[in-house]
């Protein structure tokens, strides 16, 4: 008999026990974050089947794993220390769901603070964007806003109001009595993330920390350089959307 060969059976076995633990770890966080929609912090919506496709298969084959490893370790006929060892690995699920649950927020100010947003464009060309009416409020993104003063016509944004949705920021570059109304844009994840930003006037800023809300206005050409000023007329805060990205 091949002694040898059955005394190393428990290490292998407890070790796929661990393995598989970590790989269930995994699969609990990333299949709760599915569910819950708090991957939206960090990915696209679109990614969110994927993440849940991924869940599934790795939790399931991490169970059959642990259940393969338990069936060998009870067939065992020597004592071992290592038979509790799928209990307290079992343990490493608490932290997942905790992370699930206090999962870190999206970017909102303090990132805003540290990147740097899209400045106007030089381009000579310019796009024709559908004109805006002045006689009713224009619902638009902060990203819609910018490209139409850094890719269309300026003046054609004098005297039309528009109603803007993001975060609030206070960039040290900004003057005094200035904020900003932001949004990032992702196209997979936030390692990907632009900054799109319009700073606000006439209105004091909003307290607390990344606070949402809605902005009403026109623009200030005169005041407007690299983005957009606007001339707020109303300030509305809001809850954070569903999908905080662009």
């Amino acid at each position: 008999m091949d002694t040898s060969r059955d005394a190393d059976q428990p290490p292998r076995t407890l070790g796929q026990v661990v393995g598989a633990t970590l790989v269930l770890l995994l699969a609990t966080v990333v299949f709760i974050m599915a569910i819950s929609g708090s991957f939206r912090n960090y990915l696209q919506e679109w990614l969110g089947p994927w993440l849940l496709a991924s869940a599934v298969a790795m939790g399931a084959l991490s169970l059959w794993t642990l259940l393969d490893a338990t069936d060998k370790l009870a067939g065992l006929k020597r004592d071992t220390h290592g038979h509790g060892s799928p209990k307290v690995a079992a343990l490493l699920l608490l932290p997942a769901l905790l992370f699930a649950v206090s999962a870190p927020a999206s970017l909102g100010a303090d990132a805003a603070g540290s990147t740097a947003a899209k400045p106007k464009s030089t381009a000579s060309d310019t796009i024709e964007f559908p004109p805006l009416p002045t006689d009713s409020v224009t619902e638009m993104s902060v990203q819609d806003f910018e490209d139409r003063y850094a890719f269309g016509d300026p003046k054609l944004l004098v005297g039309r109001p528009v109603r803007l949705l993001g975060f609030v920021a206070k960039q040290s570059t900004l003057p005094e009595g200035q904020w900003s109304v932001n949004r990032f844009r992702i196209y997979c994840c936030v390692a990907d993330a632009s900054l799109f930003t319009v700073p606000v006037e006439g209105v004091a800023k909003p307290e607390g920390d990344d606070v949402w809300v809605e902005v009403e206005g026109v623009i200030n050409l005169d005041a407007s350089k690299e983005h957009p000023v606007l001339t707020a007329s109303k300030v509305k805060v809001i809850q954070q959307p569903e999908d905080p990205y662009l």
